[in-house]
């Protein structure tokens, strides 16, 4: 029988209208949360200010829904935990782990509040069952604030007023881009590969815990080798360390929704040529890892024979 979701997102502003060729404003991103949060759901809404739970506050209201919000401000988000951020910040301000990346631009690799924030997501659930703005027994759903990010997935003439209701199973239910592998965690932070999506993930409100417990473990085993990185990764730790606490399912961008009891929502056709030409530079992608690796290798060996006087 389908269930009614509970529905969780948070903001918390990290300034990424100064991020070059990856800017978005606090604005842009809540016009994204307008966009989808019409649902009819109990919605609850972690931020930093009451400048933001005004404006929250005051869009549930227009739409006749400020009785299922929720709001939750919390002005020093960052240091909820702080022996994690000052862990995270301590990684991506070190130039080496920042070199280990293929992708140095990405904010993944540099950027502490973000990934402290990502990792956070499962804290926020946790909390919201101590606070009691849901039971236990009840099903939680993070979405992400900017959840499809200006028709990514849906066409912003789909219907987002509707009581999402479905059945999921009894388990953390995340969803995956391709098939799970034994890759080493290293090589996926090295490359940035996205398993697991972390845009939108449900389960019963009653293991939220034991998920923040385990994603915070897997983020400090992490930072413990020097490395970092988003929640999408420790997602894919999570599964490894418990993999009986999970549901895997293959999926794709946003696509949770309209798989799982709102098939009403209309979809951005894709393009075939577009699709294509994604998968071509995926596989030059894959190739110009292993030459990338190569030649690192062969750096450190010639470094490594320099090193040596010669005679």
């Amino acid at each position: 029988m389908s269930k009614e979701i509970v529905i969780i997102t948070s903001f918390f502003s990290i300034n990424r209208e100064q991020w070059k060729g990856f800017q978005r404003s606090d604005q842009q991103y809540f016009e994204y949360f307008k966009d989808w949060a019409c649902m009819r759901n109990r919605l609850i809404v972690y931020l930093q200010n009451e400048e933001l739970a005004n404006e929250v506050r005051a869009y549930r209201e227009s739409i006749g829904l400020s009785d299922r919000t929720s709001i939750v401000v919390i002005p020093d988000f960052f240091d909820i935990d702080k022996e994690l951020f000052e862990g995270i910040n301590s990684i991506t301000s070190n130039s080496k782990s920042k070199l280990f990346r293929i992708k140095q631009r990405n904010p993944e690799v540099w950027n502490a509040p973000y990934n402290y924030i990502m990792t956070m997501k499962p804290w926020c659930g946790q909390d919201a069952v101590e606070r009691g703005l849901v039971s236990p027994d009840e099903t939680l759903a993070w979405m992400d604030f900017g959840f499809n990010h200006c028709e990514v997935t849906y066409l912003k003439e789909s219907n987002f007023d509707f009581l999402w209701e479905y059945d999921f199973p009894h388990k953390i239910n995340f969803y995956s881009l391709k098939p799970l592998d034994d890759r080493p965690i290293f090589d996926i932070v090295n490359t940035l590969d996205t398993y697991l999506m972390g845009s939108v993930f449900v389960g019963p409100a009653s293991m939220w815990k034991q998920l923040w417990l385990i994603y915070r473990e897997s983020m400090m085993e992490l930072i413990h080798c020097g490395l970092v990185d988003d929640d999408q990764t420790l997602m894919l730790m999570c599964v490894r360390k418990q993999p009986d606490m999970f549901t895997v399912t293959l999926s794709d961008w946003n696509m949770v929704l309209y798989e799982n009891g709102a098939s009403h929502l209309l979809l951005k056709p894709k393009k075939p040529a577009k699709t294509a030409i994604l998968a071509w530079f995926s596989r030059m992608n894959h190739k110009r890892r292993d030459m990338n690796i190569a030649l690192k290798y062969l750096a450190r060996l010639f470094r490594y024979y320099l090193s040596f006087p010669l005679h």
